[in-house]
């Protein structure tokens, strides 16, 4: 009955057998297959990597989160009749006798209005700059293979960890995860990051409308 936020990569892969991979094709098309954002949208966006740039040492995992990470979010609409962002919700799944994963998730799309029902995506972490006192990929990586377990229908999961100016997207296919390389929130990455968001909605809906997901409350 270990909560996610003690849980470590080495942890997750022993306990649900999973492995990493470096080549996986869901990894690769959901970063790529990208729109470019617009030129107003890319002077915002330069504005906010700017504010980044000066307060990413300084800033708490709050502060991160409040002047930064929302107004990213803003770019989003994850907001969508069938599924809906939540942040601090609590995951529960009992995934063998006497065993259960659980814990409090930063931030995760899911079908449901009032409470998560299917996750598809999360965000985890917000930590400050140079805070490496945990393990925030094997965190992440526990709260996707609690959503597997509360999934109806198998598809992929995804997600990403941040860590200040540094986000990591990560993909967990039945056993198998991939992780990518770094995006640097304060440089021009910061529009592909908006891009890869956008795109991770339309892959949500793809799912909810193929059946993968239960909508409703």
């Amino acid at each position: 009955m270990k909560p996610f936020s003690k849980w470590t990569k080495q942890d997750v892969e022993e306990e649900f057998g999973l492995s990493s991979v470096r080549d996986s094709p869901t990894l690769q098309t959901w970063l790529t297959n990208i729109q470019a954002v617009s030129d107003d949208e890319a002077a915002r966006l330069g504005r906010l990597a700017e504010k980044l740039r000066t307060h990413a040492h300084d800033w708490n995992e709050e502060e991160l989160k409040i002047y930064f990470i929302a107004f990213l979010l803003d770019f989003v609409e994850f907001y969508q009749p069938s599924y809906r962002p939540f942040l601090e919700r609590e995951l529960s799944v009992n995934y063998a006798e006497d065993k259960k994963i659980w814990g409090i998730v930063d931030f995760l799309v899911a079908s449901g209005t009032q409470f998560p029902k299917e996750p598809v995506f999360f965000l985890h972490e917000y930590k400050k700059q140079l805070d490496t006192s945990n393990d925030p990929l094997g965190q992440l990586l526990a709260e996707m293979v609690a959503a597997q377990a509360l999934n109806s229908r198998p598809h992929p999961i995804y997600g990403a960890y941040i860590i200040g100016r540094h986000w990591y997207f990560v993909v967990l296919e039945g056993k198998t995860y991939a992780e990518s390389l770094a995006y640097d929130a304060t440089k021009d990455d910061i529009m592909q990051i908006v891009g890869i968001l956008r795109h991770t909605q339309l892959l949500i809906d793809r799912i909810i409308h193929s059946g993968g997901l239960n909508s409703g409350a």
